[in-house]
């Protein structure tokens, strides 16, 4: 059922039909019977980030595993981004239609530069912090991945982690890393990016975006600049 607020600014804007969801093929799971909640967010409009065929790829990966689910955000255009800022109405998800903040992990993918300022206003509309110094194990670990990742620092600031290479092969190992710690009753964030840093999986290249020195130190051994 959807939140009055919702329905309101579906009926005020152009094209409802982006912000709706319910398309044939789309995953739905009980969210009280799953582990890990991941949001993809496609930082530009719906019709662009449904033409991406790498999101479908990983959204099927994810969500073949029973305990895991992966949903999808979109940039709302510019009407709909008024009435969600006018009702005070947080940037959700397609599927459960719950705030991004509600999730484990917000991934986000680096197509092309054009899209970095999209990436602040979702993470806005989400009342998310831009900095990932300014939020701790009580927000979501916010990641990137993409083409665009092979040149992280311009936004290096705004992410916790940045993955390099193929997301088929590093993102289950993160939501791996996170069903761990939340089965250990939650672990501080640092230490989760300790542990995301530390797994040697060689198909997978992260960098951990932090100036904590112990994290940093973990990481080379994943990634080592110096090389």
């Amino acid at each position: 059922m959807f939140d009055p607020k919702l329905k309101e600014a579906l009926g005020r804007v152009q094209k409802p039909g982006r912000y709706t969801g319910g398309e044939p093929g789309s995953i739905y799971k009980e969210k009280d019977k799953v582990d890990v909640r991941f949001a993809f967010c496609f930082p530009d409009t719906y019709e662009v980030g449904m033409s991406f065929l790498g999101e479908k790829i990983l959204y099927e990966l994810l969500n073949s595993h029973e305990n895991w689910w992966c949903e999808r955000a979109f940039m709302p255009w510019l009407d709909m981004k008024a009435e969600m800022e006018r009702l005070g109405l947080p940037l959700y998800t397609m599927e459960s239609k719950d705030p991004l903040t509600a999730f484990d992990a917000v991934g986000f993918t680096l197509q092309y530069e054009l899209s970095y300022t999209n990436i602040l206003a979702m993470l806005d509309l989400a009342g998310i912090p831009f900095y990932s110094k300014d939020r701790d194990e009580s927000w979501p670990l916010i990641v990137a991945g993409g083409p665009c990742a092979c040149n992280a620092e311009p936004i290096a600031d705004f992410f916790d982690v940045v993955q390099l290479g193929e997301g088929e092969n590093q993102l289950p190992g993160i939501c791996a890393e996170i069903e761990k710690a939340k089965k250990e009753g939650g672990v501080p964030k640092k230490e989760l990016l300790r542990r995301i840093a530390r797994s040697r999986d060689p198909k997978r290249v992260v960098i951990i975006v932090t100036s904590d020195d112990a994290v940093a130190s973990a990481a080379q051994k994943v990634y080592d600049l110096t090389d």
